[in-house]
């Protein structure tokens, strides 16, 4: 995961991928779609809009890069980016803002067309990363067509490819089908054939689904009194000093960190598996211990994410299936086995509440006789994510893939925890002050011990 801003490819000629006239012609007279937008959308395009219009800064899209071996032919490359939209159905449609909301619209997937336009022959990395940090979020534009942005670095030995797509349409384990997905293309388009990929769902289809499930949860719902029961304690306090004042949103920073190497992993795993729990789970009790012994909390509350892929048809669908869900449970300075399968416990718990957007949420929380919630407070957003599932994902450390993220503003701490083949690694975004930026390092240092303490404690139980 890297932020733009420290993104450098290496120099060669660059190509961005952009959509010919008939093609936007034929987007701008698209016909209205009946699906609206989900509620994670809806939230996203108001504030999308609303820090437009204030000119704040904002990260609302999502990227990735990896390298191709060789030069590429960039009229196959442009073919093969044209059929992986029309295989995603949300990549074809854009929202218009009407009568206080967003009213979907949809071109026919035959229409679509990409084009290369050459933007210089010898551009140095700089110079792109430059390009794109320019380009990138109008080029993303949800209220428009294409939402996305498409180039190539083009090199005789390898060449870099970059996308970014507004994160109305994406997440993180979308993204994570792109490489293998994108290559199928190409060498389809290579060859004159069609890509053998396995079907996509249709995330315009979930979000007629999440509508209607959201439609039927209400203030008298059990999901929502527990979700009023956690918010009723306010914002968690930060482990650390971060020297920030609450409600005050600050320009974001961030790093990262190796946390376990793949044998720490996989004997990190099975402590957590010994004890009943998950990685996941086991991701949450470390970073509960790690607030005990930094910050004395003898609960831990946080926002996980979790995925809403709940359907088969889902799995390789392109969209934003993700939930923001809380978990709470007691620390104390205990074994890490004993606190990992009270963690599994409570992230299964938490993970009832999935289907409980945090949109709808607000809508119904205000009924509520006697809750007093603070919105300008933000909680603290914790993710774990195995990439070892994502095909080719073997091959991304040689094809130098990965994350690329915008410049946004935070108020408080937010954790990715991601496993790979090779590592698994933190990541902590931060405000971007000097006193937070120290306190983000002793969390990450803290994480670290306490993960390899427990890897090291399951290899010496591991039975010869």
């Amino acid at each position: 995961m890297t932020t733009l801003t420290e993104y450098t490819p290496l120099p060669g000629e660059l190509v961005e991928f952009r959509a010919p006239d008939a093609t936007l012609a034929a987007a701008a007279s698209a016909p209205v779609h009946p699906a609206p937008p989900s509620h994670l959308q809806e939230n996203h395009l108001r504030r999308r809009l609303a820090n437009t219009v204030a000119g704040n800064p904002q990260a609302p899209w999502l990227g990735v890069h990896f390298d191709l071996p060789g030069r590429p032919d960039v009229n196959a490359l442009a073919g093969a980016l044209a059929a992986w939209v029309r295989r995603h159905p949300t990549l074809l449609t854009w929202f218009a803002p009407r009568d206080g909301g967003f009213r979907r619209h949809a071109l026919a997937p035959e229409t679509v067309r990409f084009k290369p336009v050459r933007l210089g022959a010898e551009v140095s990395g700089q110079d792109v990363r430059d390009h794109l940090r320019a380009r990138v979020v109008p080029a993303t534009d949800p209220t428009a067509w294409p939402p996305l942005l498409a180039a190539a670095v083009l090199r005789p030995t390898s060449s870099t490819l970059v996308l970014a797509v507004d994160h109305a349409h994406t997440d993180g384990l979308s993204l994570q089908y792109f490489y293998d997905e994108l290559r199928s293309c190409y060498a389809a388009e290579l060859a004159g054939t069609t890509a053998d990929l396995p079907e996509a769902g249709s995330y315009v289809d979930f979000c007629r689904l999440d509508r209607a499930r959201a439609a039927r949860i209400d203030a008298t719902s059990p999901e929502v009194a527990r979700w009023a029961d956690f918010l009723s304690g306010g914002r968690p306090a930060d482990p650390v000093d971060l020297g920030t004042e609450p409600g005050r949103m600050y320009p974001s920073a961030a790093f990262d960190v190796e946390v376990l190497t793949a044998a720490e992993a996989d004997a990190f795993a099975r402590g957590c598996r010994a004890a009943g729990a998950g990685f996941s789970a086991g991701v949450l009790a470390a970073l509960a211990l790690c607030h005990h012994r930094l910050g004395g909390q003898e609960t831990y509350r946080a926002l996980t994410v979790v995925h809403t892929r709940d359907e088969p048809r889902w799995e390789r669908a392109h969209g934003w299936f993700v939930n923001a869900v809380p978990v709470r449970f007691p620390v104390g300075e205990r074994p890490f086995t004993e606190l990992a399968a009270t963690a599994q416990e409570a992230f299964g718990q938490a993970r009832e509440l999935s289907a409980v957007t945090p949109m709808r949420l607000m809508e119904l929380l205000p009924r509520l006789p006697g809750l007093q919630l603070d919105v300008s407070q933000t909680l603290p957003l914790v993710s774990y994510i195995d990439f070892r599932h994502a095909p080719g994902s073997r091959e991304w450390a040689a094809r130098d893939a990965g994350f690329l993220l915008g410049e946004g503003r935070v108020q408080g701490l937010h954790l990715w925890v991601n496993r790979l083949w090779d590592r698994t690694y933190l990541r902590i975004e931060h405000p971007g002050t000097p006193l937070a930026a120290a306190g983000a390092r002793r969390l990450a240092d803290g994480v670290r011990e306490v993960m390899r303490e427990a890897a090291g404690v399951a290899a010496q139980e591991a039975p010869v």
